[in-house]
């Protein structure tokens, strides 16, 4: 009982902690720039700037929903705060969303992102376009995974926050298959 009591008030204090950092907004004005059009459909970009000097090395922000919902403004504002810190100019891109863009659509648009971000970037928001980092959340982890082998050149790093990639990567995955087929 005693040990329930120290887990539940544990919680309680990493809850507030959680929800005092996802309150946060961000130490960073938002540039909102419109990087693609397709027909009437304007494709947009949020984008973060540190307050530093000289040209920074960027975050390009990919937002989960399943490819059928979700928006660039889905960036946890604890997760901007973290990266800008750190000195990262962020740049967190819409896309068009499934199913009325098929997924090479969508991937095109996140590629065309990309090619705007090197081509623009250095004069528009002072970042270095040999340093981008490609970070996704769920579904935008997965087209972050895409970014890997889609994009020229490739980016610095690749950060897919999704099961999927996490399961693959710690090597689950095919324990979590044979769990299953077992079960089944």
């Amino acid at each position: 009982m005693k040990n329930a009591l120290k887990r539940i008030i544990s919680l309680g204090f990493a809850l507030v902690f959680c929800f005092t950092l996802l309150g946060q907004q961000p130490t960073s004005p938002r540039q909102t720039f419109v990087y693609k059009s397709v027909g009437d459909c304007e494709i947009r970009a949020d984008v973060y700037r540190p307050q530093l000097e000289g040209n920074r090395a960027v975050i390009l922000y990919i937002h989960g929903g399943a490819l059928i919902f979700g928006h660039r403004g889905g960036i946890r504002h604890a997760e901007l705060s973290r990266y800008l810190h750190a000195g990262f100019v962020v740049i967190s891109i819409d896309y068009r969303l499934a199913p009325e863009t098929k997924l090479a659509g969508i991937v095109e648009d996140v590629d065309d992102a990309y090619q705007w971000v090197r081509r623009e970037g250095p004069s528009l928001f002072q970042i270095d376009p040999s340093r981008i980092a490609v970070i996704g959340h769920s579904a935008g982890g997965y087209l972050t995974l895409m970014a890997g082998f889609r994009f020229q050149p490739r980016p610095k790093a690749l950060f897919p926050f999704t099961v999927t990639a996490t399961l693959l990567a710690t090597g689950t995955a095919g324990q979590i298959h044979s769990i299953s087929a077992n079960l089944s």
